[in-house]
């Protein structure tokens, strides 16, 4: 499914004289141990006029630290230190509001700082984007797979997600279909300005997708490629740190954190993705043939949605394997959102009733 998005080429289609001004933000909240790792790609960026507002966010580690000492090492780097959350927002909203505020930049860059950018994207992409006129710019990043299952889950997991995005239309102005990207969301300043802003989105755990469904409802041109080579982003060590990373958001679009929607929600998503793989040990033929069926074209948008002849095959063989455990992990995320009667996002609670009242992002 993704061969099917348009990609960023390599090759620099704007001189440098001619490409606008960019700031990045990026929000950190106690990470010490990689943030310094992290910032690194973004700081040897070739880009001539950028500017990296990072925000510490609350942090009761080193982060600040590190923040102040690599601003006084790298001009480019902006600090903003958040000691205090508002009511009725999330704190890493509330950071990206904060470095909203202080951006210079003609174009904003919202990412995440265990993001490795190739050196010359950032050119690519600001390319692309005025070339096709577009306001919004989302793009798709690669996943390192440390394993085989996990490799076959974000097979599954991309899979669920680009489906619900109704990626076909996301780049038709016409349509209502929109996306954002965590790991790059590329946005005109001058039509962010003209948006409700991140106070629309002060309770979005969805926060990415949430900032292109607010400039497509404002009526501003989006655009969604892939850079699956270019962008490289480790989004968790293994499949038991994805599926505690997930427990806080990956059920809120499908269950809008209704208390109903949440306790019937993975019965019916368990339901859907176990029937046919329980068919396929069924002696009864028509039930076979279901299960065999819905194998093989999990199967083969697997094997599709590979890179490499290696890739395809182990994709094919534990595709069943990565839709069980994305099914596991959201019926995981109901349950404790029902138990908490809320989330815990970066060591914060944030009650179920207050995430429902000013959720964004629904399927």
């Amino acid at each position: 499914m993704s061969r099917s998005l348009p990609f960023i080429r390599p090759e620099i289609t704007f001189t440098r004289d001619k490409l606008p001004s960019l700031s990045i933000i990026v929000t950190a909240k106690d990470e010490a141990k990689t943030l310094e790792a992290g910032l690194q790609s973004l700081i040897e960026q070739d880009y001539p006029d950028y500017e990296i507002i990072v925000i510490n966010d609350r942090s009761t580690d080193r982060t600040g630290e590190i923040i102040d000492r690599l601003a006084r090492q790298y001009p480019q780097i902006k600090p903003i230190h958040i000691d205090h959350l508002p009511e009725l927002w999330l704190g890493k909203v509330n950071a990206l509001n904060h470095g909203v505020a202080q951006a210079r930049g003609d174009w904003l860059l919202f990412t995440d700082a265990d993001v490795h950018h190739h050196t010359t994207l950032w050119q690519r992409a600001i390319g692309y984007a005025i070339t096709n006129q577009l306001d919004h710019l989302a793009l798709m990043p690669g996943v390192p797979h440390p394993g085989k299952i996990f490799q076959a889950t974000m097979k599954a997991f991309a899979f669920l997600f680009l489906s619900t995005a109704n990626i076909e239309q996301i780049n038709n102005p016409k349509s209502k279909a929109a996306i954002g990207i965590g790991a790059f969301n590329l946005v005109r300043h001058s039509a962010f300005k003209q948006t409700p802003g991140f106070e629309w989105l002060r309770m979005e755990v969805g926060d990415d997708y949430g900032i292109g469904i607010m400039l497509k409802q404002n009526g501003f041109r989006p655009g969604f490629a892939t850079a699956i080579d270019d962008l490289q982003v480790e989004w968790y060590k293994n499949i038991p740190d994805m599926i505690r990373g997930l427990d806080k958001n990956i059920m809120a679009p499908g269950t809008h954190f209704s208390r109903f929607k949440l306790i019937i929600s993975p019965i019916i998503f368990s339901a859907i993705i176990l029937a046919p793989y329980l068919s396929l040990v069924s002696i009864e033929p028509p039930y076979f043939i279901f299960g065999f069926i819905v194998f093989l074209c999990t199967s083969l948008i697997s094997f599709y949605m590979g890179k490499s002849k290696q890739e395809n095959i182990y994709a094919w063989l534990l595709s069943p394997v990565g839709f069980l455990i994305i099914g596991y992990t959201f019926a995981r995320a109901c349950i404790l959102c029902l138990i908490r009667d809320g989330i815990i996002w970066r060591g914060t609670y944030y009650p179920r009733k207050l995430l429902k009242k000013y959720q964004r992002v629904k399927v």
